[in-house]
């Protein structure tokens, strides 16, 4: 299966977020139930169970944490925007150190790791070609609050209508409790 961990976010923020992207002239937006902060990649994956198991050990050490959503801006830049996301303010720096457990422990179970630095970022939808006059974006729009509670390792599908995200395995942040 194809997979990757993420933290959820609300459905009404999801909503929202989704809202912002069908916005943004020439962007495939990304659908309310596909929104959510990815913490890593896997890719193909044989036997989840191992990579479930992994996750829920480095949950049981994060505790939960708040994040604010701030900023639009473009991968890999504004002038050439290929992928619109929202940034992160407030909880960048636990989620990204989530991030990397997550990533040191699927390494351990010999997936290769991240070649580039994990970024804090919720995509909003891609651009399918460049478009004829780059969007403006702002890097202080604030869009919302989440509570990041717990990461899934998720299963996605791919169709012809776009990615189809279904919940493998949840985990809940505890903490060390």
């Amino acid at each position: 299966m194809r997979a990757f961990l993420a933290i959820p976010l609300p459905a009404k923020l999801c909503e929202e977020l989704a809202a912002v992207g069908r916005g943004i002239l020439g962007l495939r937006s990304q659908k309310a139930g596909t929104i959510h902060l990815t913490l890593r990649f896997l890719g193909e994956v044989l036997d989840p169970e191992p990579v479930a198991a992994a996750a829920a050990e480095v949950a049981a050490r994060h505790a939960p944490f708040d994040v604010s959503l701030v900023g639009v801006g473009a991968f890999p830049d504004q002038r050439r925007p290929r992928v619109v996301w929202v940034g992160l303010g407030e909880g960048a720096g636990a989620a990204a150190s989530l991030a990397k457990d997550l990533d040191d422990a699927v390494a351990a179970l010999g997936f290769p790791r991240e070649e580039r630095p994990w970024t804090a970022h919720i995509t909003l939808g891609r651009f399918r070609d460049r478009p004829p006059k780059p969007p403006q974006f702002d890097p202080r729009r604030e869009l919302g609050r989440a509570r990041a509670d717990r990461i899934i390792l998720f299963r996605s599908v791919l169709t012809p209508e776009g990615a189809l995200h279904e919940a493998f395995r949840e985990m809940s942040l505890l903490g060390g409790t």
